[in-house]
């Protein structure tokens, strides 16, 4: 089975290490939940959200 998610991230965050804990995470839990084994997962990244004082310190 194959999963396709899009969403949107925190900014800033580490993308690479974020997205392959979410996709053990959804793989772990679909099979939980199924009985189904996930061989794929894919994310897209949409967009980068800024988070709480994030743009502290900058002129928008």
């Amino acid at each position: 089975m194959r999963l396709h998610l899009t969403m949107e991230l925190p900014y800033p965050t580490d993308i690479p290490r974020v997205c392959e804990r979410i996709q053990q995470d959804i793989a772990e839990q679909v099979a939980q939940l199924t009985g189904l084994r996930v061989g794929e997962v894919t994310l897209t990244v949409r967009r980068l959200v800024a988070t709480s004082g994030a743009n502290r310190g900058r002129v928008l």
